[in-house]
């Protein structure tokens, strides 16, 4: 057997056991896509796919958020939360990205590729209405996270995000004042040491915030998700091929 063919026999023979694994086995890049569809404006979202063992937050009322959450929540920052999902890559966190360098305005939308696999099936991710004191989007583990292996196979899909998904961070008071709202140019505003809740009752009209901001009555992001092809088992098919071809030209 000489040297070419060898390679052509080896390579054929590391696809049949990946194929033969089957693609559950493999990682997964997903596309992700997230549309601002509402009146307001999101701040750039970081996307984490995870195994049960990661908690972006806990929603059921009788949680406060961490200082992390807190941080995009009420300043749009994200820089907390995506070191907290880093903090634990390897071992419950397959991957973590941040869609968007800058502000979603209504009708924009920024996308993303996510490395997930079937031991690490969730995605979660947030994002904050910027016209809000801490109204925020997201999906955490328990808390509306996404299973991207449903029935074992890569998800393929839309997400919608309602107004009825809108969270309510507990961690600043909603006065909706301009020296509060970061949108607005404001800062820190009142501490108000509550749960994190949903649905936020949205804008009310009681500070500086337009109500033209108001996201209630309807969808407020709708995010894209899919899956690319298995790039090791297209490029070592590839490979096979080009030897072949290779081989029968010489």
């Amino acid at each position: 057997m000489n040297k070419t063919r060898g390679r052509v026999v080896a390579l054929a023979a590391m696809v049949a056991v990946v194929l033969a694994s089957g693609s559950a086995a493999l990682a997964e890049t997903f596309y992700i896509t997230i549309e601002n569809l509402s009146p307001n404006v999101l701040t750039p979202a970081p996307f984490i796919s995870h195994d049960s063992g990661f908690d972006l937050f806990d929603g059921g009322g009788m949680a406060m958020a961490s200082p992390q959450l807190e941080a995009l929540a009420e300043d749009g920052v994200p820089v907390g939360v995506v070191g907290q999902a880093a903090s634990f890559l390897g071992t419950t966190v397959a991957d973590v990205e941040v869609a968007g360098m800058a502000p979603i305005g209504p009708g924009a939308s920024e996308s993303i590729t996510l490395m997930a696999d079937p031991s690490h099936p969730y995605l979660s991710f947030a994002s904050m209405l910027a016209f809000s004191n801490d109204a925020f989007i997201g999906a955490s583990y328990g808390y509306g996270a996404l299973d991207l292996f449903p029935g074992g196979s890569p998800f393929s899909g839309t997400w919608m995000i309602s107004d009825a998904d809108v969270w309510d961070a507990g961690t600043e008071v909603n006065d909706e004042s301009a020296k509060s709202v970061p949108a607005l140019g404001g800062g820190a505003g009142m501490d108000e040491g509550g749960y994190i809740t949903s649905p936020h009752t949205g804008i009310l009209g009681v500070g500086d915030v337009p109500l033209d901001r108001n996201w209630i009555g309807g969808n407020v992001a709708r995010i894209t998700i899919v899956p690319e092809p298995a790039s090791i088992v297209l490029l070592a098919a590839g490979a096979v091929v080009s030897l072949h071809r290779r081989r029968q030209r010489g």
